[in-house]
């Protein structure tokens, strides 16, 4: 099964999220779970709108979304 890795990350003024193993997917928001919520809501757009072509391919077929914090987020 393909494994989709996301990325959250702390910064002053609120959490980010993106893909690291593939273009074009990014969230953000002001807690965790609006970041987790907000990398869905992009995969759902991706997949509901582009055309085959320009979906990653790794969105195509069966997936696992795994999070992961950047070192310094998880320590603070």
């Amino acid at each position: 099964m393909k494994i989709l890795k996301i990325i959250i990350e702390r910064n002053e003024d609120m959490f980010s999220a993106y893909a690291e193993n593939a273009e074009g997917i990014y969230g953000g928001g002001d807690t965790v779970e609006e970041a987790q919520q907000s990398i869905l809501d992009a995969i759902a757009v991706i997949t509901e709108e582009f055309t085959a072509e320009n979906i990653p391919s790794i969105l195509k077929g069966r997936y696992d979304i795994v999070y992961h914090f950047d070192a310094e987020s998880f320590l603070n």
